[in-house]
């Protein structure tokens, strides 16, 4: 008879236990809409291999929305864009992937946006790669745009962005098949002086592969977003 009444106290505190707070089942999570774009984001990254080529296995934090207006194309993690419709700089939007995400961004955080080609000469003779495109600089975000009701808030600029590298449009070369064209934002302190690459192929590293993770690592940054595109010579 007790140890009956026991067992029915303890179905009593299980099920209390359980109608507290909501189940997870092995392996699963409780996602909103920014964590599933992070994960989606990753996942794009990871399924073309710019996790590893370009960068080291991460979780965004911001998303980068990237456009050419003049052509009306949007960069969509790999889709396919003609060269001639990215013969100027895209413009760009920040959205916080999460609230956390906003509560780290500091008011003393400067960001780098830039475009790396990791399959110059082409993807499978990549001789010159990385190939630096474009790095825009003090890039700083507007603290009034943070909403703590919102996990995809957008994120307003103060200003806009500086050119410590000029853009140079992608054009790949003809029988080189696809490249894939990676736009990463990078993280780091206010005011840090960024050193400027000495050359466009290997980002003046001098080593197949070099580039943005070495460049970026140099001067104390951190990709905290990424988004990219392919795009191929019309002469295969």
């Amino acid at each position: 008879m007790a140890f009956a009444k026991l067992l029915l106290i303890l179905f009593a505190l299980l099920l209390q236990i359980c109608t507290a707070a909501p189940q997870l089942g092995f392996n699963q999570e409780v996602l909103d809409d920014g964590t599933l774009l992070a994960n989606s984001v990753r996942k794009a990254l990871k399924k073309s291999d710019i996790i590893p080529d370009v960068l080291d296995d991460c979780h965004p934090s911001i998303s980068l929305s990237i456009s050419y207006p003049s052509v009306h194309e949007n960069v969509d993690l790999g889709n396919t864009i003609s060269p001639s419709d990215v013969k100027s700089a895209p413009i760009f939007k920040l959205h916080s992937t999460s609230h956390a995400a906003l509560l780290s961004t500091s008011k003393n955080t400067t960001y780098t946006l830039i475009l790396t080609d990791p399959d110059a000469t082409s993807r499978s003779n990549p001789k010159m790669s990385e190939m630096c495109h474009w790095i825009a600089t003090n890039i700083t975000i507007d603290s009034d745009s943070f909403s703590p009701s919102s996990s995809m808030a957008a994120l307003d600029l103060k200003a806009q962005a500086d050119e410590l590298m000029s853009y140079l449009a992608p054009s790949p070369p003809p029988k080189t098949g696809k490249h894939r064209y990676v736009f990463v934002l990078l993280a780091g302190p206010e005011g840090a002086k960024l050193k400027k690459p000495e050359e466009r192929p290997h980002w003046g590293y001098g080593k197949v592969r070099h580039g943005v993770r070495n460049w970026a690592e140099e001067n104390g940054l951190v990709a905290v977003g990424a988004n990219f595109f392919y795009a191929k010579n019309k002469k295969q």
